[in-house]
């Protein structure tokens, strides 16, 4: 071999190299590093003892939270089949042009799938309960949380990023429209 050619091999099997090492360093920004799954998370507005709908100052709990969310950029709602977590949502989902999507309260491993396989790198919104706001928390790999029976004004924002184990979840639980009782 004459030293032109295997210096040209060198040079193309550098250049192999390099491309897979590029490759390689794509996907993995993809699947690590891509943009985070944000959840905004809510218990559904006030309620009356144990009725399924909103009261008066729920309906204006509902009214903020259209507000608080017309620019979170939320491209999904999904509340459960409960009346009250549908009139919670019916507000922002109104103001953006969404459908929410109900699904079970009971089906939280459901509406966690759904949230990881067919929202990763989007802003979705979760109307749910004070049983099943903290359980969503939990299964996405966020901090234990607690509601209170009387709590209706927290609004927690899960950060999920593709790559989990390296700490990639964040929760922030901020509160909107009056203070609850």
């Amino acid at each position: 071999m004459n030293g032109g050619h295997a210096r040209n091999l060198r040079w193309r099997y550098a250049g192999v190299v390099a491309a897979t090492l590029i490759a390689v360093a794509v996907v993995s920004w993809y699947f690590c590093w891509g943009m985070p799954t944000t959840v905004l998370l809510v218990r559904h507005a006030d309620r009356q003892g144990t009725a399924d709908a909103l009261t008066a100052a729920g309906t204006a709990r509902a009214q903020a939270l259209a507000h608080v969310m017309e620019k979170s950029g939320i491209s999904a709602i999904y509340t459960s089949e409960a009346a009250r977590t549908q009139q919670t949502a019916a507000p922002t989902a109104s103001l953006l042009g969404i459908t929410p999507a109900a699904v079970a309260a009971a089906d939280v491993a459901g509406l966690v799938a759904t949230l990881r396989t067919d929202h990763s790198g989007q802003k979705v919104m979760v109307v749910g309960h004070s049983n099943t706001v903290p359980q969503i928390i939990a299964e996405l790999g966020g901090p234990a949380v607690t509601i209170g029976s009387a709590e209706y004004d927290n609004l927690y924002v899960l950060t999920v990023c593709r790559c989990r184990r390296w700490g990639g979840i964040g929760l922030t639980n901020l509160q909107y429209g009056a203070a609850s009782p």
